[in-house]
């Protein structure tokens, strides 16, 4: 059966282990500067390893399930023997350790066949139908032990690797507790909190963090308050960062919002000196396709409620190099509000500041400054503005 009867059901049996696209390496690594040697097994390590996915566009096209399952047991087989014959010949190279890190990662299924019915079935009913070299896996399984108990003994292991290692402990600790229903325990808070200390410059931290956050049932209740409170009070500079800039959004609710800047059109924006009017502050950039759809709704409530007291400000995601692009767009498209545009290095401060991560967010300002949604889209923009400034909305 080809993949197009449906792919949503073939991508979640086939590809639960998919490596995220990029095109540098899958697991970065400055602190040790590899030998040729090392760079010329992890770039093979690294092909394996992309080709389980994600997959370019018309790749399941015509292919049965069973075909694709085969095809990733041959890409799986390919990684294992590859990081192994690295690790076993350069028993010196600390990048060795990356190697085995991917044997981590992408454990195996020892998949050799599948049973009658398996293309056609349930996937729940399909995961049945597959034939496991149990007897190879079972040994693959202490390999990986061993290899295990040799990592956490040695002396040369990169960071990173240590950081990925640790944070793939963590995933797993939390997967399991959310099969059983404990993904709120302290236990599991814990296990990310040792993450953090560990590596208090790593990144993965916040990524588990948040991972538990959407598991353990906290997020949009009374205790996610508390969540943010925790993470602001971390060791870890990244998941302290964002625990601050959540807990900024949610004080933006109770109390006037602050923002201040100079507009790439020369104009100050302070949204204290627009107490009294209704402010859109819409977060976006020229290359986030969703935000360009946004603009038509947004002109079209300026254009009706301006004269009202309704203001809009442009927080522009941009790129560091793109500032005439955006002037460009701003003038084609005759956008009238301002928009700040930050030209320097590192992280983009406003977005930082309101834990800004994804696009667009559109924070919309009540008349007394407090934050009334971030997600002022579509039909809501205008319900939100005839509720504040129509003849409900009168001060």
């Amino acid at each position: 059966m080809p993949l197009g009867v449906n792919k949503a059901i073939l991508l979640s049996l086939l590809l639960p282990l998919a490596a995220r696209a990029q095109s540098g390496p899958i697991v970065p690594i400055n602190s040790v500067a590899p030998s040729e040697v090392a760079k010329a097994a992890m770039a093979e390590i690294d092909a394996a390893h992309r080709e389980l996915g994600p997959q370019p566009a018309g790749f399941f096209d015509g292919k049965s399930r069973t075909e694709l399952m085969m095809m990733r047991q041959a890409s799986q087989k390919k990684l294992r023997e590859a990081a192994l014959k690295f690790y076993t010949e350069n028993p010196e190279d600390p990048m060795r350790w990356a190697a085995v890190l991917r044997m981590f990662m992408i454990r195996g299924e020892f998949v050799t066949g599948t049973k009658e019915g398996y293309d056609t079935a349930e996937p729940k009913a399909a995961m049945d139908l597959l034939i496991v070299d149990e007897a190879a896996k079972a040994e693959w399984d202490k390999k990986l032990a061993d290899l295990e108990t040799a990592m956490a003994a040695a002396k040369d292991v990169p960071w990173e690797v240590s950081e990925k290692k640790l944070s793939l402990d963590v995933s797993n600790k939390l997967s399991v507790a959310f099969k059983a229903g404990k993904a709120a325990d302290p236990a599991v808070m814990s296990a990310h909190d040792e993450l953090a200390a560990k590596f208090p410059k790593g990144d993965l931290a916040l990524q588990s963090y948040l991972s538990l956050l959407r598991a353990s049932g906290v997020q949009g209740t009374d205790r996610e308050a508390a969540f943010w409170q925790h993470l602001a009070e971390s060791p870890n500079e990244s998941v302290r960062a964002r625990g601050e800039a959540e807990l900024r959004v949610a004080k933006a609710a109770k109390e006037p919002m602050e923002l201040k800047f100079t507009a790439v059109d020369g104009r100050e924006v302070d949204l204290a000196a627009l107490r009294g009017k209704v402010v859109l502050v819409d977060f976006w950039a020229t290359w986030c396709g969703p935000c360009v759809a946004e603009i038509p709704n947004v002109k079209k409530a300026y254009d009706a409620w301006h004269a009202k007291g309704f203001e809009v400000i442009g927080i522009s995601l941009d790129r560091a190099d793109a500032k005439q692009k955006l002037v460009d767009f701003v003038k084609k498209n005759e956008l009238p509000w301002p928009q700040y545009y930050h030209e320097g290095e590192g992280a983009h401060p406003i977005a930082t500041k309101y834990a800004i991560n994804a696009i667009p967010a559109m924070f919309l300002i009540d008349r007394e400054g407090k934050l009334i949604t971030t997600n002022a889209r579509g039909e809501r923009l205008e319900r939100e503005l005839e509720s504040l400034l129509g003849e409900g909305g009168k001060p």
